[in-house]
């Protein structure tokens, strides 16, 4: 196999996430690299790192070093040498946090400014997290796409707990700094069942009722099928899955 061959079926990829305090990046990098969320916090003292390997079009083998970034880095004196060599910078914020999402001006003015002498810009993306509580979305919609507009920076949103549009969103991303397209079939493979969790201790007013219906339905037959053979334990919260 040619250099050329080997460098096209094998490639590594930087992923930096940045933010806020609190708004979520490292849980969608433990989401996105091994499928799992918690809803304890710690906060990330200098940088973490995680590793995914994915494969997209003639690229058999990507593999993703993405380095989670704490929020208080945007005043250290470290954050020029975590974003250096990045193919891709997400500016996360928590759509529920309005703070947090103030803030990222002053976090894309920073990257702009440490990145500007260089030839090859990485690729800018604004990620709201939080998107499957949308009852306690305190960003607006047409707030985040206005102030992506003026930046000119893409905004999309995902869930950590969830999974929503996690996997679909990276592989776009990785598929834009590499110069391919992203396949019907990379769509449908990752394209995940994700799952969407209503806890108990939510009203009517605050959840819309045609998901309180949809869930509520699917535990009905559920509940029909197992109480002939025994009773359910008590649960705190409903899962449904969703396409």
């Amino acid at each position: 196999m040619s250099d050329s061959e080997e460098e096209l079926f094998e490639k590594r990829l930087k992923f930096v996430l940045v933010g806020d305090t609190g708004a979520g990046k490292t849980s969608i990098a433990t989401r996105y690299c091994n499928g799992e969320f918690t809803r304890h916090y710690t906060p990330t003292a200098g940088v973490d790192f995680f590793l995914k390997n994915i494969s997209l079009g003639d690229y058999k083998s990507i593999t993703l070093h993405i380095w989670d970034v704490g929020g208080l880095s945007l005043h250290g004196n470290m954050l020029d040498k975590y974003i250096f060599g990045a193919h891709v910078i997400l500016f996360v914020y928590d759509v529920t946090n309005a703070s947090s999402f103030e803030i990222l001006g002053e976090w894309i003015e920073t990257v702009k400014k440490v990145n500007e002498v260089l030839e090859a810009q990485p690729v800018l993306a604004i990620i709201g997290n939080k998107c499957d509580m949308e009852h306690q979305r305190s960003v607006k919609r047409d707030k985040s796409h206005m102030f992506a507009a003026e930046s000119g920076i893409p905004c999309h949103d995902v869930s950590a707990r969830t999974g929503e549009s996690i996997t679909m969103r990276v592989a776009s991303l990785a598929a834009e700094v590499l110069g391919i397209c992203v396949t019907k079939a990379d769509r449908g493979f990752y394209k995940p069942i994700v799952q969407s969790v209503i806890d108990d201790t939510l009203t009517s007013k605050q959840v819309p009722s045609t998901a309180l219906k949809k869930c509520a339905k699917k535990h009905a037959k559920k509940i029909h099928k197992t109480e002939s053979n025994s009773e359910l334990p008590p649960s705190k919260s409903s899962i449904c899955s969703l396409q």
